[in-house]
């Protein structure tokens, strides 16, 4: 994650001073940078004017331009602890729950385990097959499986729960 920190009172002067932050960041290094900027006395405010994150998508839509840079600190080192899977699972997340806040993201990031991301199911005839196949809810005969409606059978286990697809695929909310 990146932030581009931006000086307020030169901004509101016309001048565009700001510098680029790679999160998380030391408080020294903070210091570093807004002194750089000319953060002081006379300038005391600055504001996050840019964000990046490649990592997960929907974190842009939290971010605001004076979110609290301890926060996105904090964000940025829970982030780095989450694996590549956990990392899906948030952005599937993010997808379904309403976050408007880098604290609420925060909060979801302790409730995680309540949800099941199924990465390789991605319409409802893939969750019927998951459900019948491998999860084995049901045991299809096998001279019956060409005939079995997967998709209708996903559309009601779907219909039926607290569930969602996702760009990274089918988000089940465990709560």
């Amino acid at each position: 994650m990146k932030i581009f920190i931006t000086n307020l009172g030169m901004y509101n002067e016309g001048y565009l001073v700001g510098k680029w932050v790679k999160l998380p960041v030391s408080e020294d290094k903070l210091d570093e940078v807004l002194e750089a900027i000319g953060i002081n006395e006379y300038y005391e405010e600055f504001f996050i004017s840019d964000f990046e994150n490649e990592r997960i998508i929907g974190l842009s839509e939290v971010v605001s331009e004076y979110s609290s840079v301890q926060a996105l600190n904090e964000l940025a080192q829970r982030l780095e602890e989450l694996s590549d899977d956990e990392a899906d699972k948030l952005g599937a997340v993010l997808e379904y729950e309403a976050c408007r806040s880098v604290s609420d993201v925060l909060e979801l990031l302790d409730e995680l385990d309540n949800f099941d991301l199924l990465t390789d199911v991605n319409d409802d005839e893939d969750l019927g097959y998951y459900y019948a196949e491998e999860y084995c809810s049901i045991a299809i005969p096998e001279h019956i499986q060409p005939y079995f409606n997967y998709e209708a059978y996903g559309r009601d286990i779907r219909l039926e729960s607290s569930c969602l697809y996702t760009s990274y695929g089918f988000l089940l909310d465990n709560r």
